[in-house]
């Protein structure tokens, strides 16, 4: 069988979305293609936050939206674009919910402070089966 990445995401106002690559050859190229679609599609909101949706989501959404390409970035990076939309947040706020993605397997973790870097977690290959 043929290889299959499957990718899912939620936009925020609730619409599921999901994306199946699969082929005997998947490159990166097509697979960070499609996540720049994603992309497109979540931000054609227009970066408005919506109604009802908690801080850890704002937060998700910066790093997915900025980051979501598999670049490596510190607390600071995330902090100085995330605040740019959330004026009033603090650092501490940032590493919190940081902490929670990483222990939820959303993001990467690599090294230790003060050189901590995190990214979001690699598109997984599925194994198809009949």
């Amino acid at each position: 069988m043929a290889p299959k990445i499957k990718i899912e995401d939620t936009t925020g106002s609730g619409e599921k979305i999901t994306l199946t690559i699969e082929g005997a050859e998947i490159s990166e190229k097509r697979v960070v293609q499609v996540l720049q679609m994603l992309r497109l599609l979540k931000s054609s909101g227009g970066g408005v936050v919506e109604e009802g949706e908690s801080m850890k989501e704002r937060i998700w959404r910066v790093i997915v939206e900025n980051f979501g390409d598999g670049t490596w970035f510190s607390i600071r990076d995330l902090y100085n674009v995330a605040s740019r939309e959330m004026p009033d947040l603090k650092v501490t706020a940032v590493s919190t919910y940081v902490s929670r993605l990483v222990g939820e397997g959303r993001l990467v973790k690599r090294g230790s402070k003060p050189n901590t870097r995190y990214r979001v977690q690699s598109v997984r290959r599925e194994a198809a089966y009949p």
